[in-house]
């Protein structure tokens, strides 16, 4: 009973599973900069707190962070605030038939408040200078951890290797001695 009930759960959990996991990837996608760069930029509420100025690289050549400017008038007066990756989501704005691949249009939508986003650092050349050096250090720390790392692996395996090799020619001797071979 258990097994034919497990049986029957498996096909229809299987295929959703599948279908699942298709639906994940199809919300995978290539993305344009240059149709990111003044994307509308939504609060929590679906409310529009500003638009996408400007967006940082890392090394990897990834996204680390959007440069949002908010409280704009006109384009002036504006305050740029920058939100980290992982505080907001990039969608496809929503547009009617199908469109050519150069006239998609992206909304930014923040996973705070407007009054979250106001606390977000300010964009200046402090904060550049601070975030650079704080990356700069996180991959020396890293560096010299990885090197430590390979520094002790090679010399545990130069240590096993070598008490392995002792330990058989130990017990070679002994087998040469039990057996009366000399």
């Amino acid at each position: 009973m258990r097994t034919q009930l497990i049986r029957k759960l498996s096909v229809p959990l299987l295929a959703g599973s599948m279908a699942l996991s298709f639906s994940a990837a199809a919300t995978e996608g290539l993305y344009s900069v240059d149709a990111l760069l003044d994307a509308d930029v939504y609060d929590v509420d679906g409310e529009v707190i500003g638009e996408v100025e400007d967006i940082l690289l890392s090394d990897d050549m990834s996204i680390h962070s959007l440069i949002i400017e908010t409280g704009a008038v006109l384009g002036m007066g504006g305050r740029e605030v920058v939100a980290e990756r992982g505080t907001f989501t990039v969608r496809v704005e929503e547009q009617e038939g199908n469109e050519a691949f150069d006239d998609i249009d992206y909304e930014v939508h923040m996973e705070t408040t407007q009054d979250g986003v106001k606390a977000f650092p300010e964009y200046n050349e402090g904060w550049w200078n601070q975030t650079r050096e704080s990356l700069s250090q996180a991959w020396e720390n890293t560096k010299d951890i990885s090197g430590s790392a390979w520094e002790n692996t090679k010399e545990a395996t130069s240590s096993a290797w070598h008490n392995i090799r002792e330990g058989a020619e130990k017990m070679g001797d002994k087998a040469k001695e039990a057996t009366g071979n000399n």
